[in-house]
């Protein structure tokens, strides 16, 4: 009897596991880089204008219609916040301060005195020309991945790519029009 007891509730015990534990279903990669409808990208950024250099951390989240960037410094520190929400607005939030607005650029230079391209840098980030504006691009050698984008009077070097489920995504580049410059180590990509 007690064998019983111990084989029931061990069996029990299974089917309760196996009935919490389903496997997650992973949506299969997008077929190209352009065809990447949402990402986010974590890593280290490294941010030079004019009369400021500024360093650490970065998360930014990306939707066809929304985004959110977020900067921060060692534990949390000097955190800046830039976000769009599906409605076109933005806002900036820094130094215990929060704006609004629409026009995401616009903000950063008024109240940060960084210039930042972030329509642009949001195809950039992913190894592509901004669609809207003339491109130089050169490639890497024997390759079809970039070795630099020149557009909108600012130049993207890329160093370093890594494979994101089958797709080359950059690991390391800088974007810059003297005297800003901005130099991302991306850590992780995260694609649907």
């Amino acid at each position: 009897m007690m064998l019983f007891r111990v084989t029931l509730l061990a069996f029990l015990a299974t089917l309760l596991a196996a009935c919490t534990s389903q496997p997650q279903k992973l949506t299969p990669p997008p077929a190209s880089v352009s065809l990447i409808k949402q990402w986010e990208a974590q890593g280290r950024v490294g941010i030079r204008t004019e009369n400021d250099a500024v360093s650490g951390n970065f998360n930014w989240q990306h939707s066809a219609n929304t985004f959110d960037l977020r900067i921060y410094g060692p534990f949390g520190q000097g955190s800046t916040e830039l976000s769009k929400n599906k409605d076109g607005k933005v806002v900036l939030a820094y130094e215990d301060k929060t704006v609004t607005g629409y026009d995401a650029e616009q903000m950063l230079q008024q109240r940060l005195g960084w210039q930042f391209p972030v329509r642009q840098v949001s195809y950039w980030i992913r190894g592509l020309p901004y669609p809207n504006t003339l491109s130089k691009i050169s490639y890497q050698q024997n390759s079809d991945l970039p070795s630099e984008i020149i557009q909108d009077g600012w130049t993207i070097s890329y160093q370093k790519f890594a494979d994101i489920r089958g797709l080359s995504l950059p690991q390391k580049m800088q974007v810059s029009r003297p005297p800003y410059r901005v130099n991302l180590i991306i850590t992780q990509w995260t694609i649907q």
